[in-house]
């Protein structure tokens, strides 16, 4: 049976943990102190576990910005879903857009078939954007 997933803003109490477990997949994205991070869990797991998949975004009134996802290794089905999870968790905020630069993110290429599976469309200068 697949464990049920959702997303969640991290809780201060995992910060330690999302960055460590972020480390492992996407190591710049890890030092960045100043993003928010959200995590795709299993609502049943021990607190020590980690997520499954973490996305780590710049929030802001209108526009939050995602920075990038860090998920394992083979595991793009994850990215969809945290991706997916978090436009939905977004919608309860003021933000209008969840945006997405053009990037070097460890996934590369494959980022722009992952945003589009998400609903992601393209915006302007080159950004992938998806309404909230």
């Amino acid at each position: 049976m697949t464990a049920l997933l959702l997303v969640r803003r991290v809780p201060p109490g995992r910060l330690d943990l999302t960055r460590a477990t972020a480390l492992r997949w996407n190591d710049a994205l890890a030092r960045d102190a100043t993003l928010q991070w959200w995590e795709l869990v299993d609502p049943a797991a021990e607190d020590g576990h980690p997520a499954a998949a973490l996305a780590a975004v710049r929030p802001g009134d209108a526009a939050v910005r995602l920075a990038g996802l860090a998920i394992p290794p083979g595991r793009r089905d994850r990215a969809v879903q945290v991706l997916l999870a978090l436009v939905d968790a977004l919608r309860a905020t003021t933000a209008r857009t969840l945006e997405a630069a053009p990037s070097t993110d460890p996934l590369g290429l494959e980022l722009q078939d992952i945003l589009r599976e998400a609903g992601f469309r393209p915006g302007p200068d080159g950004r992938e954007v998806v309404e909230l």
